[in-house]
Order: C-alpha cells, then sequence, then structure tokens
C-alpha cells in the first residue's frame, strides 16, 4: 500500500509542482535570486558546502511532504471507512 501511495504522490507532485500558485512562483523567484547572490560572493570550497546543504534540505523536504500526504490519505480513507459504515 505505502508503494502505491509513493507512486501517486510522485505522479502528484510532478504535476502540481508550483504550477498554479502565485505565492509558489514569487517564494522561487526570491529564492533563485538569493542564489545567485551567494554563489557570486562564495569561494568554490564554500559553493560545494552549500550546494550540500541545500540538497540535503530538498531531501527533508521531499521526505516530510511525501510523509504528510502518505498520512493524509490514510487518515482521508480511515474517515471515510469509518462515515460509511459506523461505530460498529
Amino acid at each position: 500500500m505505502k508503494k502505491i501511495l509513493e507512486d501517486l504522490w510522485k505522479s502528484y507532485q510532478m504535476e502540481n509542482l508550483l504550477k498554479n500558485s502565485t505565492e509558489g512562483q514569487e517564494i522561487l523567484q526570491k529564492l533563485i535570486m538569493n542564489e545567485e547572490i551567494l554563489n557570486e560572493h562564495l569561494t568554490d570550497k564554500q559553493k560545494e558546502f552549500f550546494k550540500a546543504y541545500d540538497n540535503c534540505l530538498s531531501e527533508i523536504s521531499d521526505i516530510c511532504e511525501r510523509m504528510a500526504f502518505i498520512k493524509g490519505i490514510r487518515f482521508a480513507t480511515q474517515y471515510l471507512i469509518e462515515a460509511i459504515y459506523g461505530d460498529t
């Protein structure tokens, strides 16, 4: 079941990645601008550390979002079962 939910998450994530979000697009532009400024002022060694740090943040964010999605689907499913069958 977890594999199915993870596949559903990947499909959802790819289709909705900031596509229709003005707020998301604005934050993405700020992120790009700040990264460009940082890269202009960092040494090559500092750039390596920053890239590694950024990759770790991205991985953690992806894991948290995926787990929240899976838990949300499970909660919704349990809620529907409870609503349909009640406390029997």
